[in-house]
């Protein structure tokens, strides 16, 4: 019997650029990251059991000098095992309260940000439809995992620098508007992969 246990982290930091001198961007920061690198004391929402944001979540000091309005830190935690079983897999959307702040709490940036949020639950359902598909090959499962959360990983930064771009921060509200409605399609157009495995 050949069992493999792999500890992956694959950063997927997103920061946004300078804005303008008003004060009304976000910052977001996500991860994919095998679950034993977060402290399970760790504050985290689950976007499965609680998926709309308020502004009480966002428990973190606001950093002062940073340039951005809010940030929100969110993660894909991500751990699979092989063995005689095959490959078994747990996924899981979180966002972490102490990792997240703001500065201004208005309706119009707390959509935006929850945005962000709705994108990293997109995405993890994009990662169980990758790792569903995949066939195992043992003598290759290492870099053909790599290879399914690195190009995830790299979509996600992409899609997620394209709804600030965009939305202009949430500034652009016809934009926003749009985006709203394309993620709120884009989760149901992929509802079949919302039943992904969890942690117990």
């Amino acid at each position: 019997m050949t069992i493999v246990h792999f500890l992956l982290l694959v950063p997927s930091l997103l920061v946004h650029p300078d804005p303008p001198p008003l004060q009304t961007n976000c910052s977001h920061e996500s991860v994919i990251a095998f679950p034993s690198f977060n402290s399970p004391d760790a504050e985290k929402i689950n976007w499965k059991e609680r998926r709309l944001l308020t502004w009480t979540d966002f428990k973190a000091a606001p950093v002062e000098s940073a340039p951005n309005a809010a940030l929100t830190s969110t993660s894909i935690l991500f751990g699979y095992h092989f063995g005689e079983g095959g490959l078994t897999y747990t996924l899981q959307c979180v966002f972490y309260p102490h990792k997240s702040w703001t500065k201004v709490r208005s309706e119009r940036i707390l959509s935006h940000e929850q945005g962000h949020f709705d994108i990293s639950e997109l995405f993890t359902r994009k990662l169980h439809q990758a790792l569903a598909a995949y066939k195992p090959r043992e003598n290759s499962l290492e870099p053909d995992i790599n290879a399914i959360y690195q190009k995830v990983a790299q979509d996600q930064a992409a899609y997620q620098k394209q709804y600030d771009t965009e939305t202009n921060y949430s500034r652009d509200l016809e934009g926003q508007s749009r985006w709203s409605q394309r993620i709120r399609l884009e989760l149901e157009q992929l509802q079949k992969f919302a039943g992904y495995p969890q942690p117990q």
